[in-house]
């Protein structure tokens, strides 16, 4: 019995301590527990430095609202800033600590064109070089080109968020800060649909007007225009203020204004202005554009083959032309290249030996480039040597894409007119509508024509685009009902047509309207040159009449 007793009593203990090895004591039942809840509380704490390391979420905010709300996302203490571009720092972030650009690795930044094109390449909107423009504000496809052109980026890379200021230059990054200062001091909202949003990306470009010493901070006497951009630019052709007054333009376009110094570019042989409040300041005047030898100039004027200069306190004067009754001009179109940015050799021959003839101005009739793109347009200029001046009648090649800001950037409107002797000139865009003109066109057009009724003088019309095509079969023309009205208009006031598009030599007369086709500047010929298919400009001779001499070119 006693034997039995022990035995029980043994098995009892063995199996006690089995459980106790299997189990868990209280004491490390509540060490786990502690470590359990330790671990929790970090997981808990961490999430919110966590979300400070990640910064913006761009998800959370629509598009517009993060250059909307620029000041509240980023630190506006500290700002980086590239070396010459301290003094726009100090003017638009006074109370910054100013730090060099080359320690920027987050925050904001003002950024010259060259700095900013290091960071932003493979951004939807970046900087690029042209060696005719030099630096070009790139947005998904589109270029822009101008120290006037500036923009705001701000971006995600590597959770480090950036707000970037620049530009093409001081103007454009001027522009972009004091967009964003009126944003902060709540006098205006940015336009959703001018903001390029991509992802963890959002931007806009912003064009200035009347930064006239292109140093990128408002002074006095100048009176900014900042505009957000989406492609097409916004122009004002006819007037600026400068050193305080207000210069307006007719007759040409203000191509740009550098300190007090006006350049015009003229869009006739006639062009005046009117100054206010001018305080008898003097300004320097560069009428570009223009040919000295015709026109009644001031005394002590500097004159070049297209250009007069000449300074003045006078608050309206005119430059014009002087009596003329007869007269030589020239006319040409179409020199684009087949394909690509390169200038044919044969639009080179066409105006050497245009400088080289006798004549006053000389008409282009349009398609000066391929495409419209900045590289071809770089490419033109640099080739763009004429003696005369060139009156332009906008083609449909240079006007798309990018190519229409370029365009109006350095040759102003595209619906003009102006009287040199008996004729009165009519520049008309029938490009633009899909090869027709638009209900206001048409009214001006209307109101253009009675006004050299009135005055006597015989209309010439010039288009890119002939109202009919004189080939047989051929249809490279403006639509049918648009034309038709064109030459019943034209009939009807006598009026004389200059065209090109159609890459041949062709004169003559098309339901008692007489016109010339001269479409062979140095773009691929459309016919056999018995046909008209060879290179050339016209010559044409007005002394009462009208006479058109093609001049071959080889």
């Amino acid at each position: 019995m006693r034997k039995l007793f022990v035995l029980l009593l043994i098995g009892l203990i063995i199996f006690s301590a089995g459980c106790t090895q299997k189990g868990t004591t209280s004491t490390e039942t509540t060490q786990i527990a502690t470590q359990e809840k330790s671990s929790e509380t970090q997981i808990t704490t961490s999430t919110p430095t966590q979300t400070q390391a990640q910064g913006i979420n761009f998800k959370e905010y629509k598009r517009g609202e993060i250059i909307g709300n620029w000041w509240k996302l980023f630190d506006t203490s500290v700002v980086y800033v590239s070396k010459g571009y301290e003094d726009l720092a100090k003017h638009y972030f006074p109370n910054a600590q100013i730090k060099p650009a080359s320690e920027f690795d987050k925050g904001i930044a003002i950024l010259s064109p060259k700095d900013a094109r290091e960071l932003l390449r493979g951004k939807p909107m970046l900087i690029t070089i042209n060696d005719y423009f030099g630096y070009v504000l790139y947005k998904v496809g589109y270029k822009f080109v101008g120290q006037d052109m500036g923009m705001i980026v701000a971006y995600k890379e590597d959770n480090k968020d950036r707000l970037i200021f620049t530009g093409n230059g001081k103007a454009g990054t001027g522009a972009a800060l004091k967009y964003a200062l009126e944003i902060k001091d709540g006098k205006r909202e940015p336009k959703a649909t001018y903001i390029l949003r991509r992802g963890d990306f959002e931007g806009v470009v912003l064009k200035e007007i009347g930064d006239n010493n292109w140093n990128g901070i408002p002074e006095s006497g100048e009176y900014w225009i900042i505009n957000e951009i989406y492609f097409k630019e916004p122009f004002i052709y006819n007037w600026r203020i400068v050193n305080g007054k207000n210069v307006t333009v007719s007759g040409g376009f203000i191509r740009y204004v550098n300190g007090s110094r006006v350049y015009i570019y003229a869009l006739s042989f006639n062009v005046s202005v009117e100054v206010k409040n001018g305080n008898g300041a003097e300004i320097t005047y560069v009428i570009e554009n223009i040919n000295p030898s015709i026109m009644e100039i001031p005394e002590n004027a500097e004159t070049g083959n297209t250009w007069i200069k000449f300074t003045t306190n006078e608050e309206h004067f005119v430059i014009q032309a002087k009596n003329l009754e007869n007269f030589t001009f020239f006319a040409f179109g179409d020199h684009r290249p087949g394909s690509g940015k390169k200038v044919p050799e044969m639009f080179l021959k066409v105006r050497d030996a245009m400088n080289n003839d006798s004549g006053i101005f000389i008409i282009d009739g349009g398609d000066l480039i391929y495409s419209g793109k900045v590289e071809e347009w770089g490419e033109l200029f640099k080739a763009w040597k004429f003696n005369k001046p060139v009156f332009i009648a906008v083609g449909n090649h240079e006007y798309q894409g990018e190519g229409v800001n370029i365009y109006h950037k350095y040759f102003g409107p595209t619906d003009y007119s102006f009287i040199l002797g008996n004729y009165y000139f009519i520049f008309m865009n029938n490009v633009q509508n899909g090869y027709s003109l638009s209900a206001s066109q048409w009214k001006w057009l209307e109101n253009e024509l009675e006004k050299a009724k009135k005055l006597n003088k015989k209309p010439i019309i010039v288009m890119h685009t002939p109202p009919v095509d004189p080939r047989p079969g051929g249809d490279h023309s403006m639509k049918p009902s648009e034309g038709e009205k064109l030459l019943n208009l034209m009939k009807e006031y006598n009026a004389f047509g200059i065209f090109s598009h159609i890459h041949i030599y062709w004169y003559g007369e098309k339901n008692g309207v007489y016109f010339v086709v001269t479409g062979g500047g140095g773009a691929p010929p459309y016919a056999k040159p018995d046909e008209g298919g060879f290179y050339h400009y016209v010559k044409i001779s007005v002394d009462g009449g009208i006479q058109v001499e093609p001049i071959k070119v080889s």
